[in-house]
């Protein structure tokens, strides 16, 4: 007698076991291949959980703590887990998801981009990329964790959706730069319209920008091999904080004068064409008149970053095009992905387990776990149907 839990309950059923005469391989239950509880093409065991219950667990861990998971599992389902059973569960749903999730992106791209051709507009067609860290409390501290963002525009200048990433703290956060990697070389292999306008737009941290460097400006299309023209613009909040800098070391720190000097120059930087040169010409004009009254240091970083990121700053141009000037898309995967679920009280995370939620979590909030788990019930290659004949040695041996 076998336990199955499901949505209306926990259920006892009897099955046929059919055991191979390979001592290296395991037997098989057909009717647990039936009813989803085990797939013989990937050796995926979901815990004893239906299919439907699967599902309805993976989404809940990826929305809350999981003491809050289990209670809503045992109200809503009358299905009592302990801690080690729901881990052991999440742990599976994780593994049979993160097969399809990265399919199931690149469609959605796809298909974004083919609605997007078809609006009516005068802007181009923009895939935008974002790329952030975001510290979050892995035991046995605090590390930097990497979040990714892939959006599309339409003619409109409408966001059609954003797809998210993220990786656990890893030195290099090479995993996600694979993965994004991936992602992006299947959906120009397999895109069947004109490639997008491609824009990255991120603050200027070291891994960010050794992103841009290395991998974006490199990029070639998988078919044509013509380079790929992605352009980097320093996110424009980001730079807003040198202004201020700025104006403290013009001025002195968090005086009205230098909130004055800031303000008006956030004003340039947005709306005059090469605002930059414009603030910079105008910081060393107030310097060479009156002086310093504030810092020097903060005059010197506020200046030498406009100079040094001035090719990324053309925002009068990229508002002009309808494209956005700033990684607020990012910055709300930050906080969507990983602030609102890794940062409550208590918590304190292992690696595993916390890649584990921020996969099931970003293909929850990206709007792709309809179609993944589609992709999970329905395979694209089906088993055959079972048929056994009562006395028969042909069926004892299939």
């Amino acid at each position: 007698m076998q336990t199955l839990h499901t949505r209306l309950g926990t259920i006892r059923f009897e099955r046929w076991y059919f055991q191979t005469s390979d001592a290296w391989y395991h037997g098989l239950a057909p009717l647990d291949v039936r009813l989803g509880v085990v797939d013989v093409r990937r050796g995926f065991t979901s815990g004893r959980l239906s299919p439907a219950l699967a599902d309805a667990v993976g989404r809940l861990a990826a929305e809350m703590p999981q003491q809050a998971a289990i209670e809503q599992i045992a109200e809503r389902f009358d299905v009592k887990m302990s801690v080690d059973a729901y881990r052991r569960n999440v742990d599976n749903i994780h593994r049979l998801t993160s097969e399809h999730s990265d399919e199931q992106a690149i469609e959605q791209l796809i298909l974004w981009t083919a609605a997007a051709n078809q609006s009516q507009g005068e802007r181009c067609v923009l895939l935008q990329l974002g790329r952030d860290g975001v510290h979050v409390p892995l035991r046995p501290g605090w590390k930097e964790s990497g979040c990714a963002t892939l959006s599309l525009f339409d003619r409109k200048g409408r966001r059609l959706g954003t797809i998210y990433l993220g990786e656990a703290p890893r030195k290099d956060q090479l995993f996600l730069t694979r993965r994004l990697d991936r992602i992006l070389k299947a959906y120009f292999t397999r895109l069947p319209c004109e490639v997008p306008v491609l824009r990255y737009v991120t603050d200027a941290g070291a891994l960010p920008q050794s992103y841009f460097k290395n991998t974006l400006a490199q990029m070639k299309h998988p078919v044509s091999g013509e380079p790929l023209s992605w352009s980097w613009g320093v996110d424009f909040f980001h730079a807003c904080e040198y202004l201020t800098k700025l104006g403290d070391g013009l001025f002195g720190s968090d005086t009205n004068e230098a909130h004055r000097w800031a303000e008006e120059s956030r004003r340039i930087l947005r709306h005059q064409d090469d605002g930059v040169s414009a603030v910079i010409r105008r910081a060393a004009q107030q310097e060479r008149r009156h002086g310093l009254k504030g810092k020097r240091a903060d005059f010197d970083s506020g200046l030498g970053y406009l100079k040094k990121y001035r090719p990324h700053m053309d925002y009068q141009q990229r508002r002009a095009a309808g494209e956005p000037i700033g990684s607020g898309i990012t910055e709300a995967g930050c906080k969507v992905i990983f602030n609102q679920r890794f940062k409550q009280s208590g918590m304190r995370w292992k690696r595993d387990s916390m890649q584990a939620i921020i996969d099931l979590r970003a293909t929850h909030r990206s709007g792709l776990w309809k179609g993944v788990w589609r992709k999970i019930l329905f395979p694209e290659h089906q088993l055959p149907p079972i048929n056994r004949l009562l006395g028969s040695k042909k069926s004892l041996a299939a």
